[in-house]
């Protein structure tokens, strides 16, 4: 039963009382806002029209040379694109092509990727019924691929469903899991989102002392992926004096980029391989991911 957080409900605006500091009305966007707004609005839907034009005749190409893993793909990037955009329909289209495409070739990680991201569309779509099936199928592949990534991937997403279902019980054991798969793969960013889902679940369960434990946990995470980054900031700014202006040496990674911890389903964009992570530090965890029993 889906019931309201605290921050979704809206409290009523009062005016002040005599004596009191008014409140602050917010200003409504002038003509000129308005107009930059409906720019940038309307470059948003021209961009991604081009972007679904791109891919689409990229899929035709492929359906025509018969290229079966390459139209999967470009089918699983517009599938993605769509559910982006919010057009749940049109993603669950491209998702189950891909998944019938993955099936016919028998590749068993196209069909694992077509599983995931079709199960995020379900939840959108609002029928957890079908999302917790590609999840649980999508775990069964996982396990043959003996792909860790993409079963932390799954297992947050079960997690997020039966935490919607107030089964709070299974989503502790999905969320516990991928915690033990993110510390075991060395993966910051997945053992962050772990803990955060963790200390909201008991804190809806009343447990603060458990929920406060998690918290700082994520803390420590937190604190521990600025270290890294500020030591690295360092690490650049020495190169930089030391370098010939105009290096190109000098660029930021990937890993350089903020991420967030949240508990957000989880998309699969690439291929999983076991051996990447999103943010590791030294140390592991222990414990063997397994399906929801």
């Amino acid at each position: 039963m889906n019931e309201k957080k605290a921050e979704d409900i809206e409290a009523p605006v009062k005016p002040p009382k005599d004596g009191e500091v008014p409140y602050i009305v917010a200003e409504k966007p002038a003509g000129n806002e308005k107009r930059k707004n409906a720019t940038k609005e309307g470059e948003h839907s021209r961009s991604l029209d081009e972007q679904v034009k791109h891919l689409e005749r990229k899929i035709r190409a492929y359906s025509k040379a018969k290229d079966k893993v390459n139209e999967g793909e470009a089918l699983s990037s517009l599938g993605i694109l769509y559910y982006k955009a919010n057009r749940f329909a049109e993603a669950k289209s491209c998702h189950e092509r891909h998944l019938n495409l993955a099936r016919a070739i028998q590749n068993k990680r196209a069909e694992k990727r077509a599983y995931c991201n079709l199960g995020c569309t379900y939840r959108r779509i609002g029928d957890l019924d079908k999302a917790v099936e590609c999840y649980e199928q999508g775990l069964r592949l996982v396990k043959e691929l003996e792909d860790r990534l993409g079963e932390a991937k799954l297992l947050n997403n079960l997690g997020n469903i039966f935490e919607q279902r107030c089964d709070f019980d299974q989503a502790v054991y999905c969320h516990q899991k991928r915690l033990n798969v993110a510390k075991e793969l060395k993966d910051l960013d997945g053992e962050s989102k772990a803990c955060a889902s963790l200390g909201n679940i008991y804190h809806l369960l009343g447990n603060i002392r458990e929920s406060i434990n998690y918290y700082e946990k994520l803390v420590a995470c937190l604190k521990y992926k600025l270290a890294m980054q500020e030591k690295k900031s360092k690490s650049e700014e020495s190169s930089e004096e030391c370098s010939v202006p105009g290096s190109s040496s000098n660029k930021m990674g990937d890993d350089s980029k903020k991420s967030r911890a949240k508990s957000g389903d989880e998309l699969d964009e690439q291929g999983s391989n076991s051996s990447k992570s999103s943010g590791g530090r030294s140390g592991s965890g222990s414990g063997k991911g397994s399906s929801v029993p």
